[in-house]
């Protein structure tokens, strides 16, 4: 039984699925009549559109899937997976835009935790595998539900998932293809490589200098993707990575960070600062290394890296 109904977009505000997708929208969407082109205008305009962009910007709430087939209507039945909340369908062709809503959304950048955005990715990697959706397609703008071009069926889902909830469903060993090749994992993926590039700039450079500098490395790495991130996604990544910067004190930080790893190295191996001077002392009156770390209960490699090793002459 595949418990699909279909609505009547007329009347969406009368539907709940519909009216909380649009609760969800970001306050200036991407929206389109055209697939060629998109632009930003306010949620009430933007949802009069044929294509709209489900998510906020650095947010993923909604996991969305691209599915060319003919049956695509059915394909989470075939498949034994669980089922979107919304299906819009392509009336001409039968081919489907699949919608699945988060219970709890998960960030893409700044101090968004990345173990939650590389499991996103995991999951969307594999349930795009299951579903045999598109795999290029980034989930930017989706067939708006609540156009009047589109066919819209719902389908008796829980409200939304947990990631775990789908990942339940789904093999996330699978190695069919690269994760970080396609939709989330690219994000992950160029999110990852930036911020490394971008902490040690950020004490000597500006907001602007920074953004500019993280604009150019997030580009020019885009382009090892076989399909690369729209330049919108790429802006909202560097943004939200340069502003993550621009407030954080590093020079403090990492002062902190090794007085942590000093203590937690003290609480393990007790304060060798006598220990030390002892070997030191030793060493330079000609004692081999190798007694000295029997005397004092150290192994020889604790004492090369206390500095006992001769020079090279």
């Amino acid at each position: 039984m595949y418990e699909l109904e279909k609505t009547d977009q007329t009347n969406w505000r009368n539907v709940s699925t519909l009216t909380q997708f649009y609760a969800d929208l970001a306050t200036n969407p991407y929206c389109t009549n055209d697939k060629g082109f998109s632009h930003i205008r306010t949620k009430s305009h933007a949802i009069k559109h044929a294509y709209i962009q489900p998510n906020r910007p650095n947010v993923c709430r909604w996991l969305v899937f691209d599915i060319d087939d003919p049956q695509a209507l059915f394909a989470y039945h075939d498949n034994v997976l669980p089922r979107p909340q919304i299906i819009i369908k392509n009336p001409k062709n039968g081919h489907a835009h699949y919608a699945y809503k988060l219970t709890t959304p998960v960030g893409e950048g700044g101090k968004s935790s990345i173990k939650a955005i590389k499991y996103l990715s995991s999951v969307q990697h594999a349930l795009r595998l299951a579903l045999g959706a598109d795999r290029s397609y980034g989930g930017n703008l989706i067939k708006n539900p609540c156009h009047i071009s589109h066919e819209v069926y719902l389908t008796g889902a829980k409200p939304s998932y947990e990631l775990a909830e789908l990942a339940e469903h789904l093999d996330l060993q699978s190695k069919t293809d690269a994760a970080n090749d396609y939709g989330y994992g690219r994000n992950y993926s160029v999110f990852e490589h930036v911020r490394h590039k971008a902490y040690p700039l950020a004490e000597t450079h500006s907001y602007s200098a920074l953004e500019s500098i993280l604009t150019s490395i997030a580009n020019e790495y885009n382009q090892r993707f076989d399909e690369p991130l729209f330049s919108n996604e790429l802006k909202h990544i560097v943004r939200s990575i340069a502003r993550y910067c621009s407030k954080k004190d590093f020079t403090a930080s990492h002062k902190a960070f090794s007085e942590l790893q000093r203590a937690r190295a003290k609480k393990r191996w007790g304060d060798n600062t006598n220990k030390q001077k002892q070997a030191l002392e030793m060493y330079q009156n000609g004692v081999k290394k190798t007694i000295i770390s029997k005397e004092l209960g150290v192994t020889t490699r604790t004492l090369t890296n206390w500095g006992l090793q001769r020079k090279k002459k």
